[in-house]
């Protein structure tokens, strides 16, 4: 009987300790998480840019955070520019398959440094980036002609077969199917309306905002355009999917993910399970929503016929 009071009062004193120790959520709940959104926002302003080491490692010192390691390879590695970079071009990279899908990784130019840093990189290669061929503005003797549907700086647009050759690593995916040619060509023609250098009613990004990862952009949206997105829409207008939505692509291990994490686990620091379960919701929909490069390479409806990786 001794033994069991002495037990019932350890017991009793545990509880009393852990109860003592939990971690009240702040007092005035829609101030604190005011602060949070606004330091936040600071943050995700920076990616991309010379000063995001010190907005991580800010953001980091208050809130207890980690994106100061989980962004240390990028916040390390030499960022490439839109001018091109110290490798050779890829001369043997084929342009001959309409509707052909290019997918690049390994540096970063200007337009995509947001996505860089917070796609997934799960494949071998490191693709974030990506652009469909119409083989019918292909001009051989002019390897600068404007050929393949993407996004700039403006939302949806045109790179040449020479942007291509100078990227660091690189594939292309063919259709495993017989295409249509007269559907293909409306498929192209309607993408074009878009990425028409005149038309300039859009902005690039996939957060409506340019950085506000809250807003994710839909994919039928006509007002914000990244690469990936104007290759699901091309082949979306032919009929198919390319959008696989992988489990493959880990986006656990992604900029998207650390970004989301902290964020949460600063806005919700008092309870564990409630930052887990709006990270894992936020993911969830980010999968759904957003088209990762990784997410058509492992499409099934194609093939990849040529890679040239040359940095991790």
């Amino acid at each position: 009987m001794k033994k069991c009071m002495i037990a019932v009062t350890l017991a009793a004193a545990v509880m009393l300790v852990a109860a003592s120790c939990a971690v009240e959520a702040p007092v005035d709940e829609l101030a604190y998480e005011a602060q949070v959104d606004a330091d936040f926002e600071a943050v995700v302003a920076t990616l991309g840019t010379a000063d995001a080491a010190r907005a991580f490692a800010g953001f980091d010192e208050k809130y207890g955070t980690s994106l100061s390691v989980d962004f240390a390879e990028q916040l390390s590695a030499p960022r490439f520019s839109s001018g091109g970079t110290n490798y050779a071009e890829l001369l043997d990279m084929p342009f001959a398959v309409d509707g052909a899908v290019y997918l690049s990784g390994g540096g970063e130019g200007l337009v995509s440094s947001v996505i860089g840093w917070v796609a997934p990189k799960s494949l071998p290669g490191g693709y974030y980036h990506g652009a469909v061929l119409d083989l019918d503005k292909f001009d051989p003797n002019n390897l600068e002609a404007a050929s393949l549907q993407t996004a700039i700086a403006k939302g949806a647009g045109y790179e040449s077969a020479y942007d291509w050759q100078r990227q660091v690593n690189a594939c292309v995916l063919d259709p495993v199917f017989t295409v249509n040619r007269a559907r293909l060509n409306s498929a192209q023609s309607a993408i074009d309306y878009y990425c028409d250098p005149d038309n300039t009613d859009m902005s690039y990004g996939f957060f409506e905002g340019y950085v506000n990862i809250f807003n994710l952009v839909e994919k039928e949206s006509n007002d914000w355009w990244y690469c990936t997105k104007t290759v699901w829409r091309m082949y979306d207008r032919y009929g198919i999917d390319v959008d696989s939505n992988s489990p493959r692509v880990d986006f656990s291990d992604s900029g998207l993910y650390s970004l989301v994490k902290a964020y949460y686990n600063a806005r919700y620091f008092y309870s564990s399970s409630k930052a887990k379960a709006a990270i894992a919701a936020y993911i969830a929909d980010a999968r759904r929503t957003i088209v990762m490069a990784e997410e058509i390479m492992l499409s099934p409806y194609l093939s990849k016929v040529y890679e040239a990786i040359r940095a991790e």
